[in-house]
């Protein structure tokens, strides 16, 4: 489910795909963090940091991304993302 929100995201829900900013590879850009290989828990609290608007950084994008995903969507990206 995480490598298909990642590179799908949730049409059903309007979660776009992480990968539409953050990169293929989820190796990010000069203006986005890399992903891959960061670990599970952290990217999982971030996601919920920028949920609850916690995060001042592109907190407008993220809290949008965030705000639908589900907590088992939040995990499941993040574990998808930690093995990359």
């Amino acid at each position: 489910m995480g490598r298909y929100i990642f590179q799908y995201g949730n049409k059903y829900s309007g979660v776009a795909a992480c990968m539409s900013c953050h990169g293929e590879g989820a190796l990010g850009t000069t203006n986005l963090p890399r992903l891959a290989g960061q670990y599970a828990a952290y990217i999982e609290s971030q996601l919920k940091l920028f949920n609850q608007r916690e995060r001042t950084n592109d907190n407008a994008i993220m809290h949008s991304i965030a705000s639908k995903m589900t907590p088992l969507e939040m995990a499941a990206v993040a574990e998808y993302l930690s093995g990359k």
